[in-house]
């Protein structure tokens, strides 16, 4: 399940991030390769201490993909520029959108529990 976490969030986007939100899980739901539900997919936006500025550059990182042989390199391309030209269509005045996806083995320790 992957993890997105968009850095440079401007405060004043509050109203605008469930939209941000779905529209981002939806893209990346839709790409095929990825094998993934909506619902497996989640985007978190920590608040920056840092106000000012905010908004000008937007970095995001994308955790928890499982490695699989269908996910190639150009499929995790297609993810990250997805990613970004999302973030762009939102945030207006951005100057640098940056998506990093990152290595993620399991098998180094990995562990998930749920209630349901």
């Amino acid at each position: 399940m992957p993890i997105l976490t968009v850095y440079g969030v401007p405060e004043s986007m509050s109203a605008d991030l469930p939209m941000m939100t779905k529209s981002l899980i939806n893209n990346i739901a839709g790409i095929k390769e990825l094998n993934l539900m909506p619902s497996e997919i989640s985007v978190f936006y920590p608040r920056d201490l840092m106000q000012e500025g905010l908004g000008e550059e937007i970095i995001v990182f994308v955790d928890g993909l499982f490695d699989k042989p269908e996910r190639t390199e150009a499929v995790r391309k297609e993810l990250a520029e997805t990613v970004a030209k999302n973030i762009l269509m939102f945030i207006q005045g951005t100057n640098l959108v940056e998506c990093l996806i990152r290595p993620f083995k399991p098998d180094q320790g990995f562990c998930s529990i749920s209630n349901i």
